[in-house]
């Protein structure tokens, strides 16, 4: 019994952390709430499971809600969807509470990164219906994002502009300025889609004054790398390649192993417009293996230009000199891939 209870104390304090933690997930000093999650993340799974055996399905759903995000940018996401599925079944968790609102939003976009579009939409659609329950403008406009998300995984851009809209409008008139965020980069994505850079360019940069006010360095990072990618698409190499850096640079430090891939991409591709396709299969190799460790697919505005790059980069390349190139990209870790994007040329 005694030992009982030591477990259900150690349990309620990484609880308690995790809550503490979750405002601060995408903030300025998010990089130090992350890295003290990580330390923490064995006991923090035990804290999860001890609540699902002992049928406290309420508390393993605020800690699923509570660490899906860190778990999804420091490489754990499969971990956190199992999480999110168990939790969200568990008896005591079925009240229409904010909580699970939020749960269901992680739900979602961890099943859209999966490519599971019918598990994300129900996740959205009743993350959407308990967010207007609750009246609680965060999650209606983060539901609104997530259908979008769902329409440009479809090519519907006009159906991204109607979610996204409609999220930015809430946003706007009952919101708080970090609500207007995703709305922001689900139009320039939808502008980019369709070939308007100019226009996704006009949002990107909004977004990007946004976040910077913000202290939104998770954010600040996203739009740098797509800044930089729009330059690539112009031809714009020089200007694009500062965005670039600076977007890995960011990911990089604040861990986020989600976001550096898309950055390795940016940068092969800047290889081969500088006539090093050696130098960009050796990038592309090395961002294929860090998406396949993470189990998640590429966004829809990104994966078509990956496979535009790796099809230039095989053009310019013998069988050989890929081979050998992607070899060398494919073995190497995070830390080497960053330092090897980032040094000398």
């Amino acid at each position: 019994m005694a030992e009982e209870t030591g477990e259900a104390h150690r349990a309620q304090t990484l609880l308690a952390l995790a809550a503490e933690a979750e405002p601060h997930l995408m903030g300025s000093d998010d990089a130090v709430w992350m890295d003290r999650l990580e330390r923490d993340h064995d006991g923090l799974r035990a804290a999860f499971s001890w609540f699902l055996k002992h049928g406290k399905g309420a508390e393993a759903l605020q800690l699923a809600a509570d660490l899906w995000l860190f778990q999804e940018q420091r490489g754990h996401a499969d971990e956190a969807r199992d999480w999110l599925a168990k939790s969200l079944a568990a008896p005591g968790a079925e009240a229409r509470t904010v909580t699970r609102a939020r749960a269901l939003y992680g739900a979602g976009i961890l099943a859209f990164r999966k490519l599971d579009a019918d598990a994300a939409r129900r996740a959205f659609e009743e993350c959407l219906v308990i967010a207007k329950e609750r009246d609680y403008v965060r999650l209606i406009v983060r539901a609104n994002t997530g259908m979008a998300r769902l329409a440009l995984r479809r090519g519907d851009t006009k159906e991204v502009r109607k979610w996204s809209e409609a999220g930015l409008a809430i946003a706007r008139t009952r919101g708080e300025k970090a609500d207007a965020v995703t709305p922001l980069h689900m139009l320039a994505a939808a502008a980019r889609v369709d070939g308007d850079i100019g226009q996704a360019r006009q949002f990107y940069r909004e977004n990007l004054g946004l976040n910077r006010e913000l202290g939104r360095l998770d954010v600040v990072s996203v739009e740098l790398g797509n800044l930089g990618a729009l330059e690539v698409l112009e031809g714009n190499i020089t200007e694009a390649v500062p965005f670039l850096r600076e977007s890995l640079e960011i990911a990089y430090k604040r861990g986020d192993r989600y976001l550096a891939p898309y950055e390795l991409v940016w940068l092969g591709r800047v290889a081969l417009a500088e006539g090093n396709p050696a130098r960009g299969a050796t990038l592309f190799a090395a961002a294929r293996t860090q998406f396949d460790a993470t189990g998640l697919a590429m966004d829809p505005d990104e994966g078509p230009e990956y496979e535009k790059g790796l099809a230039a980069i095989q053009e310019a390349l013998d069988e050989k000199a890929f081979s050998a190139a992607w070899a060398t990209g494919k073995k190497m870790s995070l830390d080497e891939a960053v330092a090897f994007a980032l040094g000398p040329i």
